[in-house]
């Protein structure tokens, strides 16, 4: 009986740590390019279902076209280094960038190589009032760039 009862408690404990590590996890940025342009980048890590990492779903806007129809879908990709290229849908520019304890830092490439600008972002909280506006423009983003 004492086995069963630990048994079960066994399951309960990685069933409840399994549905925790399911749920997306939403991280905001905010920065600038060359200290000059304002820039917010949204990222969305949810679990691979093949690999034991995180796959990441991302589009960023400059701050002055938050609308949603302004954000850029992000192509992400990273390394256990915490190093991340994120490529613009429609190949417009490439981010690459590395993780800081404060957020990113890196550079933007111009799609011809020629024109590298650098970049700086930090981690903000995301306001409980606001996470479904990141969320909406996410899904509004990637049905701009997907929809047959």
């Amino acid at each position: 009986m004492h086995i069963r009862f630990l048994a079960i408690v066994a399951l309960l404990i990685v069933s409840l740590r399994t549905s925790a590590q399911d749920k997306p996890v939403n991280s905001l940025y905010t920065g600038d390019i060359d200290g000059k342009i304002p820039v917010t980048l949204f990222l969305q890590a949810t679990p691979n279902p093949c690999k034991p990492e995180e796959q990441y779903q991302g589009i960023y806007t400059y701050n002055k076209q938050l609308d949603r129809s302004k954000w850029l879908l992000l192509s992400v990709d990273y390394n256990d280094k915490g190093q991340f290229i994120m490529v613009e849908t429609g190949v417009s520019g490439v981010l690459i960038l590395q993780k800081t304890g404060e957020g990113f830092s890196g550079t933007w490439i111009s799609p011809d190589g020629k024109t590298l600008r650098k970049v700086t972002l930090r981690k903000k909280d995301i306001p409980k009032e606001k996470e479904e506006f990141y969320l909406d423009a996410l899904d509004h983003t990637n049905y701009r760039y997907n929809d047959c």
